[in-house]
């Protein structure tokens, strides 16, 4: 332990002032994190799950539901089936698509490709 706090006096002795600020704490409690939209969230969800369970059963009509609740439903059934609205411009799923060829990291060259292939 001591040989430790040897090393670090020594390594901040070679730093630079303006590389020394160290600030040390100590890690948060991850009980004592909790988001205030958490509730809010679950409770959507939780609502959407049951909504959807009561459409399927018949026991609520769609007429019934709010436009929140509506959108909450359509997009947890999304969620359940694994079907998420692709937003992207074709432009960008060909970008995408390309990239991925590429391994991720396209070379500046392969980039300069990948944009005459899939401009407007």
């Amino acid at each position: 332990m001591r040989r430790i706090a040897i090393t670090l006096v020594a390594m901040a002795l070679t730093m630079p002032a303006h590389a020394q600020v160290a600030v040390v704490r100590k890690a948060p409690d991850p009980q004592a994190q909790v988001d205030p939209q958490a509730p809010a969230a679950l409770d959507r969800y939780t609502r959407a799950r049951d909504n959807l369970l009561a459409l399927r059963e018949g026991r609520r009509a769609v007429r019934d539901l709010t436009a929140e609740e509506l959108q909450d439903v359509i997009d947890f059934e999304r969620q359940l089936r694994g079907d998420y609205l692709d937003t992207r411009t074709v432009r960008q799923r060909c970008v995408d698509d390309e990239v991925r060829r590429e391994g991720g990291n396209p070379s500046r060259l392969a980039w300069e490709v990948i944009q005459l292939k899939c401009r407007d």
